[in-house]
């Protein structure tokens, strides 16, 4: 499949995603120190009425639909489909957990999670611990973020989407809303507790609205950019009290409008260098921060940490992120490069 143009509204909404997962993530350790200290934040751990991290994660998923639908707008093989996305996902996720498992066999003398049954690290191998775990469920979970198994799913539901919203498209609809709704009655009525912003159900609208996006080449002028602030805004001054999950739909897909629209005032070299970057390594991002952000803050006091440096210590952070992140990418692109070549030799 011939390689497509990049597409910089697309790096720059992603950029900012990779920045609010990371700074969200670093946050909530001064939320649940004794007493809580969420002065030393930076800058937020909220958007509009919305915890960052959700918001960080629609925006993450939206933009998954729209760069899905750019890729595969015009032909999408199943079998090619299900092998890139496999090849995406799954080969930087073993290394990096891998190479953490045995950091921690190391450093603690024991098998990590030697309590749990040794049945559910199938789970950790198809990239679910996370989400499971988010859900109460205990498993092998290392490293990356929950929402990765939420990725695989919506990834093998995409090219039914897609076949569904060419040819129709007011069924898709429909059907997404019905899924959505029933996806949140059910999680408030199981004798469980679901999170619904994990159920694949509910963030449909999310992955969806990215996929319309693309597909009819929906452009955002000003009259557009207006009404996404207007309703950013009015979440942020009238904090309804509606359910959370909801919220975090309509300001995320608001949001990603007011991005976009955004983006094209922003478009210079080095905002796009930046942002290329990001793009380029947010995976790698996503699977090691965790780890560092973890290893790194439990090493200070963050009681009597002052402001200033919670700033100074999350630029450090963010710079170790970058270098485990840059040889996660280059070791991991050194070895599928060795994989290819042996496998084209057979």
């Amino acid at each position: 499949m011939k390689q497509k143009q990049r597409l910089f509204y697309l790096d720059f909404v992603r950029a900012v995603a990779v920045i609010s997962i990371v700074m969200i993530h670093f946050n909530t350790r001064f939320l649940y120190i004794d007493p809580p200290a969420p002065e030393k934040a930076v800058l937020t751990t909220s958007i509009c009425n919305v915890y960052l991290g959700d918001w960080g994660v629609s925006l993450f998923l939206i933009l998954s639909g729209a760069s899905l639908m750019y890729v595969y707008r015009d032909v999408c093989d199943w079998k090619y489909f299900y092998k890139k996305r496999f090849l995406s996902i799954y080969p930087m996720f073993w290394i990096a957990y891998t190479v953490y498992f045995f950091y921690l066999f190391y450093i603690n003398q024991a098998v990590p999670g030697g309590e749990i049954p040794k049945g559910r690290f199938l789970f950790s191998v198809l990239a679910f611990d996370g989400l499971l775990r988010a859900n109460g469920y205990p498993t092998f979970y290392l490293l990356g973020e929950w929402f990765l198994g939420l990725i695989v799913l919506l990834y093998l539901l995409f090219p039914v989407l897609r076949k569904l919203l060419l040819e129709k498209p007011k069924i898709l609809l429909a059907g997404i809303m019905i899924f959505y709704i029933a996806g949140l009655v059910i999680c408030g009525s199981l004798p469980i507790s679901v999170l619904p912003s994990t159920i694949v159900f509910v963030r449909l609208p999310e992955l969806v609205f990215g996929m319309f996006f693309v597909k009819y080449g929906w452009k955002i002028r000003g009259k557009a950019a207006l009404a996404a602030g207007v309703v950013l805004a009015g979440n942020a001054v009238l904090r309804p009290e509606i359910s959370s999950n909801i919220q975090t739909t309509y300001v995320g897909i608001a949001s990603f409008v007011l991005l976009v629209f955004l983006a094209g005032f922003l478009q210079n070299r080095a905002v796009q260098y930046v942002c290329g970057k990001l793009s380029q390594y947010s995976y790698a991002i996503f699977l090691v921060h965790h780890v560092v952000i973890a290893h790194m803050m439990e090493r200070f006091d963050l009681s009597s940490m002052s402001r200033l440096h919670s700033y100074l210590l999350f630029v450090v952070v963010c710079g170790v992120i970058a270098f485990f992140s840059w040889m996660l990418y280059h070791f991991h692109r050194k070895v599928m490069g060795e994989w290819k070549q042996i496998a084209g030799k057979r």
